[in-house]
């Protein structure tokens, strides 16, 4: 049982995905920010508030998708393909969830500006990919396994 005194420290896989799951939100944050500000200055009040709800449920998803890679990091690599297909199916399903409620509540939610809703979800996810690929670009993996070392080597 390992001390509770002493933390443990994660390993380079839960490290990496943690970076890239702190690089998506940092820029999927800076989109969404810049997207409501806009939406607010443009449209009004109405606007920022749809741009933040597209923005709310796009960060969500990505949210949720990047902690199942990080839980499941030093897992098999099918075990972490099937709790991405699964976590990817069912946050797929919740969005189609929310979409019938929608459509079948379309009288409640006529205030809401879909054109700032459906911008504001883009720009949070091209916000995020590019976090993401900026922080992958700066990832230092190795590509090769230091710990082993060839019988040749003296």
């Amino acid at each position: 049982m390992p001390d509770p005194a002493t933390p443990s420290v994660p390993s380079p896989n839960v490290q990496r995905a943690r970076k890239l799951l702190f690089g998506g939100l940092i820029g999927g944050h800076v989109a969404w920010a810049a997207c409501v500000v806009g939406f607010g200055v443009a449209g009004g009040p109405r606007a920022a508030a749809s741009a933040a709800l597209g923005g709310v449920l796009a960060i969500a998803f990505f949210t949720i998708g990047q902690a199942v890679q990080i839980l499941m990091a030093d897992a098999d690599p099918r075990r972490v393909l099937f709790a991405s297909l699964v976590s990817y199916a069912a946050r797929i399903g919740a969005l189609g969830a929310l979409l019938v409620v929608a459509l079948a509540n379309r009288d409640r939610l006529a205030a809401l500006d879909s054109v700032a809703i459906a911008v504001g979800t883009i720009a949070v996810v091209v916000g995020w990919l590019t976090g993401e690929i900026r922080t992958f670009a700066r990832l230092r993996i190795p590509v090769f396994d230091e710990s082993v070392r060839s019988p040749d080597a003296r």
